[in-house]
């Protein structure tokens, strides 16, 4: 690619990249109620791809990863709700599935990318993932290493998902373990897998004995549905109430100051106008319904960019949850307009966080920034046209279950579905409040939500996350966290990647091909 030339190829093989990061993002994500930044593993990978196609420099590399990350966070916003209206029994068809991809996915781009100058190259927050993928791209992964780490990773990771769907036929070999929650613990850390865990015993040596002896439920899974899972919500919705008040308005209202310095483009206002008559036409919504929408999605874009920014985490499941909260109970919308909108809000603010991500890495590298606005946009097209398909097929394996735990979409799906607040759910929202009050004051992070989350989810998920953070925290020690990290991220790609292709070709028949 010339030095000012417009990087199509890079776009091309990106939007590949994006769909399959989609893949296994997705799969991972249902089964351990998370998606990592792939910011990292994606500039590895990136690398590789244009060091053996003897292409161009590094801004070329960095449009290439700019557009295959894309994927991971948009699947994020989609498995975190869309599941629950499987679990609610209500109907969902693909295209409604890549609608709902296109608007959260469009907005969070348009409305975030007018914060570039501010949040990067005035305030210079520090995307820390961003700068570490700017990092492997400028050394040029001397001899490969990197690359050898990964593909190695990547392998096992594959292997792992063949070998257990091949012992799935062979009925006396059969086996359902996974790679993936030891992975994803370690890329999370010790801090929140340890909450997650607390939750998991707390229900197990508390809630579960004392809802069987008191005759409130039957057995252990009748106490989950019945008392873990609204408490668990309860805990999340009172946490996202404490971003809304302490976190979300006052960086919306320094976000709007931003707007008015930097101004969105012609471009991005046809493209913001775009989403809004897809939000209306598309999905029937009324004008209030939209407006809703689309100022909520620009609340939880910037506020997702601004704590991307300081602390490397996007709570876009925390945002969704307060957008689900401000439909139901303030606008009383139906079930299945109130989960779109809330898909399309945590689609937004996923993407948010992840734009500015490559933003960051572009500055650093001196990326022409409307090369990397292409990527993002089209790294949102392709993804969104594969995960209709994609949910569809999981879909047929079941959500909220062992197969795909799903704790984020159980969590909106116990608030969508109350016709009135339940005393556990409002018992739990406002622990959760005093919970991530008492957290911030502590400096310890929003843990509550991975405390709230452990009371509901099975302890075979929750172990494996646990152990995983052990481990992430004796490589802090032993200082060789990156490259482990590294190791975990190729892990849950090839597992992730194998396994959902295995889903969808379960699913051949349901999916008409």
């Amino acid at each position: 690619m010339r030095k000012d030339g417009f990087p199509w190829r890079a776009l091309l093989v990106g939007a590949f990249l994006s769909v399959l990061v989609a893949l296994y993002s997705s799969y991972a994500g249902l089964k351990v109620g998370g998606v990592y930044w792939p910011m990292v593993t994606t500039a590895v990978a990136c690398l590789a791809i244009c060091r053996a196609l003897g292409w161009g420099g590094s801004s070329e590399t960095n449009v290439m990863q700019t557009t295959a990350s894309t994927g991971g966070l948009l699947a994020a916003g989609v498995i975190f709700t869309i599941p629950a209206l499987y679990m609610l029994g209500l109907p969902v068809s693909q295209t409604d599935v890549v609608l709902v991809c296109l608007a959260g996915g469009l907005l969070g781009v348009l409305f975030v990318y007018p914060l570039r100058e501010e949040m990067i190259v005035r305030e210079k927050l520090a995307y820390a993932d961003g700068t570490a993928a700017a990092a492997i791209i400028k050394a040029g992964d001397s001899g490969g290493k990197q690359a050898v780490a990964l593909a190695g990773a990547f392998g096992v990771g594959a292997f792992f998902a063949a070998a257990r769907e091949a012992s799935a036929r062979l009925y006396s070999f059969a086996f359902q373990h996974s790679l993936i929650p030891y992975a994803g613990g370690f890329l999370i850390g010790l801090r929140f897998t340890l909450a997650w865990f607390a939750g998991a015993l707390a229900s197990v040596f508390l809630l579960f004995p004392y809802a069987v002896s008191s005759g409130l439920a039957q057995s252990e899974q009748a106490a989950r549905g019945a008392i873990a899972a609204p408490l668990g919500a309860g805990i999340v919705m009172g946490a996202a109430l404490a971003y809304l008040a302490f976190l979300v308005a006052p960086m919306a209202k320094r976000a709007a100051e931003y707007y008015g310095k930097a101004g969105s483009g012609r471009l991005s206002a046809l493209g913001i106008l775009f989403a809004a008559l897809l939000l209306i036409y598309a999905f029937d919504l009324s004008l209030p319904a939209a407006i809703l929408a689309m100022l909520g999605a620009f609340l939880m874009a910037a506020a997702g960019a601004r704590i991307t920014g300081e602390m490397n985490v996007d709570p876009m499941e925390i945002f969704a949850m307060i957008l689900l909260l401000a439909a139901k109970f303030l606008f009383g919308f139906g079930v299945l307009h109130l989960v779109l909108l809330t898909a399309v809000v945590c689609i937004a603010a996923g993407i948010a966080g992840d734009a500015m991500q490559d933003f960051k890495t572009g500055y650093l590298l001196k990326t022409p920034p409307q090369h990397q606005l292409a990527g993002e946009v089209v790294g949102v097209l392709s993804a969104s046209l594969a995960m209709g398909i994609l949910i569809s097929s999981f879909a047929q394996a079941g959500f909220g279950g062992e197969e795909f735990p799903a704790p984020q979409a159980v969590a909106v799906r116990e608030v969508a579905r109350a016709d009135s607040a339940s005393h556990y759910l409002l018992g739990g929202a406002l622990a959760g409040l005093l919970f991530t009050l008492l957290c911030w004051k502590l400096g310890v992070g929003a843990i509550a939500v991975a405390f709230g989350i452990g009371l509901y989810v099975p302890m075979s998920l929750s172990f494996p996350l646990f152990v995983g953070g052990v481990l992430r925290y004796l490589a802090d020690r032993a200082k060789k966290t990156e490259f482990w990290r590294l190791v975990a991220g190729g892990v849950i790609a090839g597992e992730g990647l194998v396994g959902a292709l295995l889903v969808i070709w379960a699913a051949k028949s349901f999916l008409g091909f």
